[in-house]
């Protein structure tokens, strides 16, 4: 878990210096008086990725072109961790060096839910592939090298479907097919273990929560079909598709065009669900995510914003019931009334700056 955290140049924070306990912080205040940008901080931090922004430099304080985080981390050992962004490029580093990526993202787990992570449930199919992705990765780092290469391969096949432009590119393209479906095989294989373990964990969840809502289920839609077989099917499907990749100049077939089905009383949340109960049980998912990281050895820590929009005071506080087991979790909101019923530590945040209520 993260003990402390330094921020120079980040977004509208003052310099910070913050230092950070085991279980619950409420981060209060106003609109834009920096509680977004500080669980921001955290998770870019830890991923080296904004949750708000593909660029990094838009990252930086007004009138910066760099910005720089720090954090202590304690786990088994403790570590620190440095996140940055200088002359255009990002920067990473853990007790000094520059090590992998992988290395990286299992020094600080984390689970965040921000108003942007709602179209996991009423989204395209590419937002839930990121949110499988992401617990891919949180349970075991190094499986970012398989998403990679099935990346690269797409990329590269992709490149040769445009360039064939209707020409027959048969050998090439079965030498990108044979890649692909080594690497989809895998990556099928650690998405369905995944949502197998999340689908256990949000049993779980419920029965702590004891909402009067039905339980949500979760489907693995792979593409091909057969793609569970092995890559061995993969690639004969792979095959098939090929006449019409090479008539479109595009992949037709394979884990990018997977989907995670996210049932609500046997049909799709997203069209069902009112704005309340899309964000109760966002929050039930996003805790039973945290459940599975924490079943795999991971001890993630919660970045919640905003996490009282949208609920009255009983289903938060029911809410908070799921999310019992969290080792850290620091959650942002604007209606301090609200958490009445809570416990956890306070802190308040005005211009960029955070101190005890009251002070």
């Amino acid at each position: 878990m993260l003990r402390r955290l330094e921020a120079r140049g980040f977004r509208n924070l003052e310099p910070l210096e913050l230092e950070l306990d085991p279980g619950f912080h409420l981060i209060l205040g106003p609109n834009g008086a920096g509680k977004t940008s500080l669980l921001e901080a955290i998770y870019l931090l830890a991923t080296t990725r904004s949750f708000r922004t593909s660029r990094l430099a838009d990252c930086c304080r007004h009138e910066t072109s760099s910005f720089h985080l720090a954090g202590e981390v304690e786990g088994d050992t403790r570590s620190r961790l440095e996140a940055g962004f200088a002359s255009g490029e990002r920067q990473r580093t853990k007790n000094g060096d520059r090590t992998s990526l992988a290395e990286h993202l299992a020094t600080l787990p984390v689970v965040a839910w921000t108003a942007a992570d709602v179209e996991v449930l009423i989204g395209s199919p590419a937002e839930r592939r990121r949110f499988l992705d992401r617990g891919v990765v949180g349970r075991r780092a190094a499986s970012i090298e398989v998403l990679s290469r099935y990346r690269r391969a797409l990329h590269e096949k992709r490149r040769l479907l445009q360039a064939a432009a209707g020409r027959h590119r048969g050998a090439e393209l079965e030498s990108w097919n044979a890649v692909l479906a080594a690497a989809a095989a895998e990556l099928v294989e650690l998405r369905q273990a995944y949502v197998e373990a999340l689908s256990l964990s949000l049993v779980g969840v419920f029965e702590a929560c004891r909402l009067d809502m039905a339980e949500v289920t979760l489907g693995y839609k792979c593409s091909p079909r057969s793609g569970r077989d092995g890559a061995a099917a993969i690639y004969e499907e792979l095959a098939a598709a090929a006449p019409r990749e090479l008539q479109l100049g595009q992949p037709l077939v394979g884990p990018h065009r997977d989907d995670l089905r996210i049932l609500w009383n046997g049909r799709e949340l997203r069209r069902v669900a009112s704005a309340g109960e899309r964000k109760a049980l966002g929050l039930v998912l996003a805790a039973a995510h945290g459940e599975t990281l924490r079943k795999s050895g991971s001890e993630p820590t919660f970045l919640l914003d905003d996490a009282d929009a949208e609920l009255d005071p009983k289903r938060l506080e029911a809410l908070w019931r799921g999310l019992g087991g969290a080792g850290q979790l620091l959650a942002t909101s604007n209606r301090p009334a609200v958490w009445d019923a809570v416990e956890g530590r306070r802190l308040y945040c005005d211009s960029g700056r955070f101190s005890p209520p009251g002070l």
